[in-house]
């Protein structure tokens, strides 16, 4: 009789066991079928909320189109016309010809900072990389600059930079803000002394060791102009900041933006060193491999 009750215990207990394994199952089946469901509506939320922002971007990109070329437009007829009243009328009178020139020059910054507004706006759009001779795209620039180059009575060095792959034409801009900002910042030097070199390195930090099968490159432009306090560092890279005074140098502030937004891009690291009246060098980390 003990031997049954002994035996008629533990199938209960079995049976009890059962039922809770039963109702923990059922409860973690329920658990997952809402957390699919859950995750399930997140996705679409996001499908949907994604196609919203690229709709977005697609109309942001019309409108800097549009808003561009009607801006341009009448800064365009405002040049033309002023010009002519200069030419006309204004040739025999010293000052209101100084007063038409400078709103000849005002229009032309204008025009400047609207083309700077549409360039740093195109950044977003999706463009596919390609291999990218940096040599070639250095050397393009270098020819770009030619005339100003002459005139400053600058030297220009280069190393060998290497094949990445690429957006080219927007690395091309960040070598010409740079190279652009070497020049104009260059003071009263005499030999303005623009420096570019490149090396290969193991990993995507800017103090990186060198190493020949690395990853990543690192190239720095240098300069021998009037320089700046690091402790504006951040400034520089923010859109329409300016160290310096907009009358001695013309610039609408977006350049070193542009620079940056095109080096994150590429899924790479831009920074600066420099002190007042000893020059600056810019140094760039980049990934070989598009990503």
């Amino acid at each position: 009789v003990k031997t049954f009750l002994k035996i008629y215990e533990q199938q209960n207990e079995l049976k009890g066991i059962k039922d809770l394994l039963s109702k923990e199952i059922k409860i973690r089946k329920e658990a997952q079928d809402n957390l699919e469901i859950k995750i399930a509506e997140r996705t679409k939320e996001l499908v949907l909320k994604n196609e919203e922002l690229e709709m977005k971007n697609h109309e942001l990109q019309q409108f800097s189109w549009v808003v561009s070329h009607d801006l341009n437009e009448p800064i365009r007829k405002i040049q033309i016309f002023i010009k002519i009243i200069k030419e006309l009328y204004l040739a025999d009178d010293a000052k209101a010809v100084d007063y038409v020139d400078r709103t000849i020059k005002s229009a032309e910054r204008m025009q400047t900072l609207i083309t700077d507004l549409l360039a740093y706006s195109r950044l977003s759009s999706q463009v596919k990389p390609e291999m990218t001779d940096l040599n070639v795209v250095l050397q393009e620039v270098l020819s770009d600059f030619d005339y100003l180059i002459e005139r400053k009575n600058a030297t220009v060095k280069t190393s060998e930079l290497p094949t990445i792959d690429s957006i080219p034409s927007q690395l091309r801009q960040v070598f010409q803000n740079l190279i652009g900002n070497a020049l104009k910042f260059s003071g009263n030097s005499e030999h303005p002394l623009i420096e570019i070199t490149s090396e290969l390195i193991s990993n995507k930090a800017f103090n990186s060791p060198v190493s020949p099968d690395g990853k990543f490159c690192r190239i720095i432009v240098k300069d021998n102009g009037i320089g700046f306090d690091e402790i504006y560092l951040d400034r520089i890279f923010i859109i329409f900041q300016s160290l310096n005074d907009r009358q001695s140098y013309e610039g609408t502030g977006i350049g070193l933006a542009i620079a940056k937004k095109i080096i994150e891009k590429h899924n790479g690291l831009i920074t600066a060193k420099s002190q007042i009246g000893k020059g600056a060098s810019f140094i760039i980390v980049l990934p070989l491999k598009y990503e």
